[in-house]
């Protein structure tokens, strides 16, 4: 699986606000390079790690694992929001482009997000929910 800039960005923001990467076989994870980008990688067991730009497997050592950020898939973002007490209200797709998401903070707090795939939109309202418990 591909994934855009923006979902590396918000994965990536998504760790400095406390979302841990997760190492188990399956899993994606990415790491940012300065002026390259990012490269993303499936856990395999051992842990290995291949990179799915490259198609080359390394391990990963205790040392690294604080390069990288996690990218949950569509089921994991969904099983976190609603793990933080959020209830996911609506999720609609728009104009054939859009996907909108509006969920609900117990908080009586709402979200609302648009992006252009649906997994960059709970990507999204993950983010912005993360941001809200932060600040308060």
């Amino acid at each position: 699986m591909w994934f855009t800039r923006e979902q590396f960005a918000i994965c990536n923001e998504l760790k400095s606000l406390g979302l841990e990467p997760r190492f188990e076989a399956g899993d994606i994870v990415a790491r940012g390079f300065a002026d390259l980008g990012f490269e993303e990688f499936q856990v395999l067991p051992g842990p290995q790690l291949l990179s799915l730009t490259a198609g080359t497997t390394k391990p990963l050592s205790d040392d690294h694992r604080h390069h990288f950020f996690w990218i949950p898939s569509v089921d994991e973002a969904v099983a976190i929001i609603e793990q933080q007490g959020v209830m996911l209200s609506e999720c609609v797709r728009e104009d054939a482009r859009n996907w909108r998401i509006s969920a609900q903070m117990r908080s009586d707090a709402s979200v609302e997000v648009i992006a252009r795939s649906l997994h960059e939109a709970l990507l999204r309202t993950l983010l912005a929910v993360y941001s809200k418990l932060g600040s308060q």
